[in-house]
């Protein structure tokens, strides 16, 4: 059955009916079928459910909190971030599954969110101000929170007299030894974490029992042909200097999901949308999202960014009839796109 037939784009100034058909057929070959992702379970999911609507019944919530899922701690088991909102100062709260409950191992972040980076499994909780930057280090991998670095420098306001100084573990040092410091930690592939999901009904269902199984489901041949053209890809970002990443998403509920390619996280940077077809992998006609990311509509099948819309999964879908509802995720930037980041999923 093609599930692509064509897409409605919409932008601010004028809506218009766009038809667009992808080469070669979009369904998955009876070989290549994937069971459905919900279909796995994990003892994690129910305590993470539960704690998502303990926190939702509390005064911390809003309609602007959201939370994410992700293995900070590299024993295999996503932790769940809490983010109340995305005020400058509001921290993420994390916790990890124990048994049939869950602990906290602390609070960080600004924004509602951190960076994190898969291949050294650090975050760096970073503030930057009026002429100031404030920052730390941290470590989960050998339990609570740990702090690995803490650094502030205040360079940037000499033009507004005072001492300047630059700063690690409380040390005042000289700008070149601060750099050096700091070196081994400011060229590393990070991630955003904290907002990857909004907090409706759909949205915690598909974040909890869907999303964190692609790579369970994904067929052995799916896992090679995307490995192909990622591995394609990351050698093209090398070359052109750009912070490319990847993630999975299903844009239309048929339980095998598309392959999301984030060209780089500055302003204008789009996403490519690939799709499994008899054995293939093809490549959605077109660029989407803008910074490098997509937002998806779970309950609508609606993916969006700015005031662009379109769907895969109603070939009848108008923009202007389109209603958001309350469970949205981001996609396109889950994975960084080299060497470490393929493996680690595809492998």
């Amino acid at each position: 059955m093609k599930r692509f037939c064509r897409l409605l784009l919409i932008t601010a100034a004028a809506a218009s009916l766009t038809s667009c058909t992808a080469k070669g057929d979009n369904s998955s070959s009876e070989a290549e079928k994937n069971i459905a992702p919900d279909s796995i379970t994990h003892s994690w999911q129910a305590p993470y459910e539960a704690k998502i609507k303990e926190f939702k019944e509390s005064d911390k919530y809003s309609e602007n909190s959201c939370f994410d899922l992700y293995d900070l701690t590299d024993d295999g088991s996503p932790e769940l971030i809490i983010s109340p909102n995305n005020d400058a100062t509001t921290k993420c709260l994390i916790y990890t599954a124990e048994g049939e409950g869950v602990s906290e191992l602390g609070e960080l972040g600004n924004y509602g969110y951190f960076t994190f980076c898969p291949e050294t499994k650090i975050i760096k909780d970073e503030y930057i101000g009026s002429g100031m930057v404030l920052g730390k280090i941290y470590s989960l991998t050998s339990g609570p929170l740990k702090t690995v670095i803490s650094y502030s420098d205040n360079s940037a306001s000499v033009s507004m007299g005072g001492a300047i100084y630059h700063e690690v573990n409380g040390e005042n040092l000289s700008i070149a030894e601060y750099e050096k410091a700091l070196e081994p930690y400011s060229s590393l592939d990070t991630i955003e974490i904290g907002r990857r999901y909004t907090m409706g009904d759909n949205a915690v269902n598909y974040g909890i029992y869907i999303s964190e199984n692609w790579e369970e489901i994904l067929t052995k041949n799916q896992k090679k042909i995307c490995k192909e053209k990622l591995t394609a890809e990351a050698a093209l970002a090398a070359e052109e200097g750009r912070k490319a990443a990847f993630d999975f998403c299903d844009l239309n509920g048929d339980n095998a999901p598309e392959l999301i390619i984030s060209s780089d996280s500055a302003e204008n940077s789009t996403c490519k949308v690939f799709y499994f077809s008899a054995g293939q992998l093809a490549e959605m006609e077109g660029e989407y999202g803008t910074n490098g990311i997509l937002s998806f509509d779970i309950e609508e099948y609606v993916f969006f960014s700015d005031s662009k819309y379109w769907s895969i999964a109603n070939s009848a879908f108008t923009a202007d009839e389109y209603k958001k509802s309350d469970s949205i995720t981001v996609t396109g930037r889950k994975h960084p796109l080299s060497e470490s980041g393929i493996s680690a999923l595809l492998d």
